[in-house]
C-alpha cells in the first residue's frame, strides 16, 4: 500500500468511530403501515385568530382533531378547518391543503391528531398536527 493511501485511510478512521453502528439496519427506518398512511405533518395556520389560546392548557399531543371542509370559505376554496372537540383551532395551511381537501371531498377516511405542542412566540409554530389515511386493507 502506498504511503499516501495509507495516511488517507488512517485519517478517515476516526470519522467511522464517531458514527453509531447499528447491528439491525432496519431499526432506523420507520415501518410502513399500509392500513394507516401518513399524509401530512403541518403546523396549524391561523391559530391566534381562533379558540386555541383559550384551550391551550387542556390540549395534549395525541388528542384527536376533527377536519371540516369549508368549500365556501372566501379566502380559500380548499380550506380545511381544524377542531379540537368544539373549539376551532385554525386551518391546515393553504399551501398544504389541496390533496387533503380532495380526499375529504371523495369521502376518504382521514384522521388527524395533535402531534406536538410548543411554547413559542410565533403562533404558527404553537401546534403541529398529523393527518393520516385509513386504507381499510385487511391482509396487509
Amino acid at each position: 500500500m502506498e504511503r499516501r493511501a495509507f495516511l488517507r485511510l488512517v485519517t478517515c478512521l476516526p470519522l467511522f468511530a464517531l458514527r453509531p453502528v447499528s447491528l439491525n439496519c432496519t431499526q432506523d427506518i420507520p415501518k410502513f403501515d399500509p392500513k394507516n398512511i401518513l399524509l401530512l405533518k403541518s403546523n396549524v395556520a391561523g391559530f391566534r385568530y381562533y379558540r386555541g389560546e383559550s384551550v391551550w392548557a387542556k390540549i395534549k399531543p395525541g388528542d384527536p382533531v376533527i377536519l371540516k371542509r369549508e368549500p365556501r370559505n372566501p379566502y380559500d376554496r380548499k380550506a380545511i378547518a381544524l377542531y379540537w372537540y368544539d373549539h376551532k383551532l385554525g386551518y391546515i395551511p393553504r399551501i398544504e391543503n389541496s390533496v387533503i381537501a380532495n380526499l375529504l371531498d371523495q369521502g376518504a377516511s382521514l384522521t388527524a391528531f395533535i402531534r406536538r405542542k410548543k411554547e413559542s412566540l410565533h403562533f404558527c409554530e404553537r401546534l403541529e398536527i398529523e393527518v393520516r389515511c385509513s386504507t381499510g386493507m385487511e391482509n396487509a
